[in-house]
């Protein structure tokens, strides 16, 4: 097993989108939160004072705003209190009773956080009572209305810590998803030609929620460190699913170290087939190709073919070969060529032969790269299929390579690079 570029500085970070539907929550807590609050048929002291209220609430309303859930509802009530003084007088108030009820605004703010072992833990702020048309109404100098918003935020927060139990199925089988991809990134991925990417999960973690409508967002990010080795398939060796990171790691895209093998056969094939099907024109003479043969050493390559008709003779064409980041296509640099034909009339002529050879050894050679450079998407895309949610589609059509070292060995052009890009895997 040899390995190929050891020591990419830069982590590689997928980002898996998650989506947590909460329309289940909200109707539950709706079903389980009382229409109605207080005690209206019998006197019970509060503050030290004897009251009676009831209070009754419309729908609940709820709002996500990034990683807060606010819950509100719209309460009309009545409110009755009285207390004796010096043992005899009898003080006496209320609001809403023979008259329209008084109506106030109760709510929640739920801070929804995750835990290291993937669970979901609320945190409950109350917001203060909204009195829309307050009830000024004091026994001995003492307001009595906070009854009616504690009575209801109590309950709200009770049923709504209730009503969040129901996301533990989902967040169970969002945890049982996240350990099978887990398990699926340390799978050695066959990209062929016996090379084996090696994805090297090591750490994971989940971003701050995202709220919207009624459902929650939020990215998880795999950090990985892949590399490729040559050789026969390597043995797995699975590590269990790490707890979920205390920070969420900026995403710096997708560092892949790549191997990719333009092999000398298939050029030769390709090259005759590109060149067979022009015509060739050398000093007024039409010539043909009765063979060729594509090799190199070092970064030069040479291509010897072997012309028939009328411009018998050989000719070779060397020159270096270099690649192009941005344009994502090998170029070949300082040309130079030999060709003693058969007639020696045709020498000056001869060199025109030669930019026929370098558009086809660049066509040939750069349809090989995107050809396998193709190939390791799909490979890659088939992986990243397996590990995201059915509701998501994956692309990976932004890797290219960055950076590429090109060496002509004896049955091929090899070339050893880091692709770079962003894998986007996003809701369709």
């Amino acid at each position: 097993m040899v390995a190929q570029g050891q020591g990419i500085e830069a982590p590689s970070i997928v980002e898996i989108p998650i989506r947590i539907p909460l329309d289940g929550l909200f109707e539950m807590a709706e079903v389980q939160m009382p229409l109605q609050a207080g005690n209206w048929h019998d006197w019970q002291k509060n503050y030290g004072i004897e009251t009676k209220y009831r209070a009754w609430r419309g729908p609940l309303y709820f709002t996500l705003q990034g990683e807060l859930l606010v819950v509100q509802a719209h309460v009309r009530y009545w409110i009755k209190a009285h207390k004796k003084v010096l043992g005899a007088l009898n003080l006496k108030s209320s609001c809403g009773v023979d008259e329209p009820p008084r109506q106030a605004v109760i709510g929640v703010v739920i801070h929804l956080g995750w835990t290291p072992d993937w669970t979901l833990w609320p945190e409950f702020r109350v917001i203060p009572t909204r009195f829309l048309d307050r009830c000024e109404m004091t026994i001995a100098d003492i307001d009595v209305t906070p009854l009616i918003g504690k009575e209801f935020q109590n309950q709200l927060e009770d049923k709504m810590r209730a009503a969040l139990t129901s996301l533990h199925p989902q967040l169970t089988a969002l945890r049982q998803q996240v350990k099978r991809s887990w398990r699926v990134l340390q799978q050695p991925v066959d990209m062929g030609g016996d090379h084996w990417l090696l994805l090297h999960p090591e750490g994971i973690a989940l971003s701050p929620l995202l709220g919207h409508g009624d459902s929650i967002d939020a990215q998880l990010a795999v950090v990985m460190r892949p590399n490729v080795v040559s050789g026969s398939a390597p043995v797995a060796r699975f590590r269990p699913l790490p707890p979920l990171m205390r920070f969420y790691p900026q995403g710096v895209g997708l560092n892949l170290l790549l191997v990719v093998k333009l092999n000398y056969a298939e050029l030769n094939s390709a090259i005759s087939g590109l060149l067979a099907a022009q015509s060739i024109d050398i000093g007024g003479r039409q010539t043909g190709i009765e063979a060729l043969e594509v090799g190199g050493q070092g970064r030069e390559v040479r291509v010897k073919a072997k012309l028939t008709d009328g411009a018998a003779g050989s000719v070779m064409v060397k020159a270096n070969i270099t690649f192009s980041p941005e344009e994502q296509t090998f170029k070949l640099e300082d040309l130079g060529y030999t060709f003693p034909p058969e007639d020696p009339l045709l020498a000056p002529e001869a060199r025109l032969f030669y930019g026929y050879i370098r558009k086809a050894l660049e066509v040939a050679a750069n349809r090989q790269l995107q050809r396998q450079m193709n190939q390791w998407k799909e490979r890659l895309l088939n992986v990243l299929d397996e590990i995201a949610p059915e509701d998501t589609g994956v692309d990976v059509s932004s890797l290219q390579l960055s950076q590429a070292n090109i060496n002509l060995e004896e049955h091929g052009i090899s070339v050893s690079g880091l692709a770079t890009g962003h894998i986007l895997i996003d809701f369709r």
